[in-house]
C-alpha cells in the first residue's frame, strides 16, 4: 500500500495523489489544495485538466421541437431542450451547420452520417474496405492522451460488429463506431459498465487491460477497488485540511456508489440491423446511461482519462421505448412522414436523450475544480447522424456544445448560420478541439467559428 504523486514537470509542485494497492490497482485521487504548496495554488487553479466528450444520438430529431426559434443570448428553449433549463448558461445550441461529407454515395445516409459526425470526412462506401478519417476525440487523445493512464475510452449502449455490411453497402464500422484512431481503424466501444469500470480503475491500460484473473480475484473475494487502497486513504486523510477531508470522503463514497451500480447494471445487445428490442425492461436505458455518466465523471475526477466518446445507440437503431409509448423502433419512428403522432413520439425520444445528457452535465457541474467546476473545464459535443430522419438531410445539423472549455466557449446562446452559407460542421469540430489545446483541423474544417469562442 503506498501513496504516489503526479508532479507538474514544468513547475515541480505536487498536483495529484494516487493510491497504489494490490493486484495492480491504481486509484487516482482528486486535486487537494491542502497538499499543494501555498505559492503554487493559484497556478494550479488556472491549470485544471481539460476534458473532451463526444456524445452521439441516432436518427436525428423532430427539428421543430429541437431548433430554437430565436437566436442570441436571450433565446427560448424548445421542448427537447427543456431538461437543460437549469444549465442554459452552460451550453450553446448551434444550428445551420452543413456536414457535406456525411452525404452518402446515393444511399446510406445513416452510416455516412454517423461516420462523419465527429470526423467530418466522407466514408468510402464498401463493406470490405474502410477509409474515413481521424475523429475529434482521437485527435485530442493523440495530443494529450499520454498525460493520463488511459488515453481515451469509447462507451456505448448497444452492441454492434465492426465488420461486414450494415447500411446500404456501407461497412458496419461506419454505423457502430464514432471514434476513429486512423482512417482505417474504428475504435470498438465498451457496452458493459463493469468492463469499463475495471479498465479504468483496476490498473489496466488501453493497450493492456487488467487481466481477467485479477477481475475474477476481486470478485471472488468481494473486494472493491477501495479495499485494496483503504490503508492509503487513512494515511492520506491525516495530511488533509477539513475541506479536503470532506472532499476525500465524498470521493470515496462516489466510488462505492458507482461500483455498486455497475455490478447491478445489465445491457441487452442488439444487432446492427434494425431489430426490435422490446424485451428491454422499461426504464433500463436511462439507468444504463446514468451509470455510464457516473463512470465518466469518476474517471475525470480521478484523471484516469480526459477523452470520452459515447454512443447512445447505433445508427439505424431498432430500439423501442415502451415507457415513452414508443413500441415501434426508433428508426421507424424517425421516418415520420409528417404524421403528428410520429413527430410527437420522436420529440419524446429526443427529450429522453437530452434528459440523460442533463444528468451527465449536472454530475459534472457538481464537482468543484479550482475556482470553477468540472463542467467548466470540459467540452462536450452532442450531435446526430442526420438532422431530420424523414428527409435524411445533413444540413442544419442538430448540435449542442456544452461546458465552458476552461473559459474558451461562448456559452449561453443559440448561434444560427444561414443554410445558404454552407457553414462547415467540421469548423464546429475544429472549434471544439481548440478548447483542449489542439491546433489541428478536423475533417473538412478549415477554420474555427469565432462566434463559438471567446477569442
Amino acid at each position: 500500500m503506498s501513496i504516489g504523486w503526479l508532479k507538474d514537470n514544468k513547475r515541480g509542485f505536487r498536483r495529484r495523489a494516487f493510491l497504489r494497492g494490490g493486484a495492480g490497482t491504481v486509484l487516482s485521487l482528486p486535486i487537494f489544495e491542502s497538499l499543494i504548496p501555498r505559492e503554487s495554488r493559484a497556478l494550479a487553479a488556472l491549470d485544471m485538466p481539460r476534458r473532451l466528450i463526444t456524445y452521439y444520438v441516432p436518427n436525428g430529431h423532430n427539428m421543430a421541437s429541437w431548433r430554437p426559434t430565436t437566436a442570441g443570448k436571450t433565446y427560448t428553449l424548445t421542448p427537447n431542450l427543456m431538461p437543460l433549463a437549469a444549465m442554459q448558461a452552460d451550453f450553446m445550441v448551434v444550428t445551420g451547420l452543413n456536414n457535406q461529407p456525411a452525404v452518402p454515395d446515393v444511399v446510406g445516409d445513416h452510416a455516412a452520417g454517423t461516420s462523419a459526425s465527429f470526423t467530418a470526412v466522407h466514408a468510402l462506401k464498401s463493406t470490405t474496405m474502410l477509409k474515413l478519417g481521424v475523429s475529434l476525440d482521437q485527435i485530442a487523445a493523440a495530443q494529450f492522451g499520454k498525460l493520463t493512464r488511459v488515453p481515451s475510452i469509447q462507451l456505448g449502449m448497444e452492441d454492434g460488429k465492426l465488420v461486414g455490411g450494415c447500411d446500404s453497402g456501407y461497412g458496419c464500422a461506419y454505423s457502430n463506431s464514432i471514434s476513429w484512431s486512423t482512417p482505417t481503424t474504428a475504435m470498438p466501444k465498451i457496452i458493459k459498465p463493469q468492463v469499463a469500470f475495471d479498465l479504468l480503475f483496476m490498473g489496466g491500460t488501453a493497450g493492456a487491460p487488467v487481466s481477467q484473473a485479477d477481475v475474477l480475484k476481486r470478485k471472488a473475494y468481494r473486494q472493491s477497488v477501495l479495499d485494496f487502497v483503504i490503508g492509503g486513504t487513512k494515511s492520506l486523510a491525516t495530511k488533509l485540511g477539513r475541506s479536503d477531508g470532506r472532499k476525500l470522503d465524498e470521493f470515496l463514497t462516489g466510488v462505492q456508489e458507482v461500483e455498486r451500480e455497475v455490478n447491478s447494471a445489465t445491457v441487452m445487445p442488439v444487432s446492427c440491423k434494425p431489430t426490435a428490442v422490446s424485451d428491454v425492461p422499461a426504464g433500463q436505458w436511462d439507468k444504463l446511461a446514468q451509470v455510464f455518466a457516473d463512470i465518466m465523471v469518476l474517471a475525470m475526477q480521478c484523471d484516469v482519462t480526459r477523452v470520452f466518446s459515447f454512443m447512445f445507440a447505433n445508427a439505424v437503431t431498432g430500439r423501442t421505448y415502451p415507457a415513452l409509448g414508443a413500441t415501434r423502433g426508433h428508426h421507424d419512428i424517425s421516418h415520420h412522414g409528417n404524421i403528428q403522432a410520429n413527430l410527437d413520439l420522436l420529440t419524446k425520444i429526443s427529450t429522453f436523450e437530452v434528459q440523460q445528457l442533463a444528468y451527465l452535465m449536472t454530475k459534472m457541474k457538481a464537482v468543484p475544480e479550482g475556482n470553477n467546476d468540472m463542467l467548466y473545464n470540459s467540452t462536450l459535443v452532442f450531435t446526430s447522424d442526420v438532422s431530420d430522419g424523414n428527409r435524411h438531410n445533413h444540413d442544419d445539423m442538430p448540435v449542442l456544445v456544452a461546458g465552458h472549455g476552461g473559459g474558451m466557449l461562448n456559452t449561453g446562446q443559440h448561434i444560427v448560420y444561414p443554410n445558404a452559407n454552407k457553414t462547415k460542421h467540421g469548423n464546429m469540430l475544429t472549434s471544439a478541439l481548440r478548447t483542449v489545446g489542439a491546433m489541428d483541423l478536423v475533417g473538412d474544417g478549415d477554420n474555427v467559428l469565432p462566434e463559438m469562442l471567446n477569442i
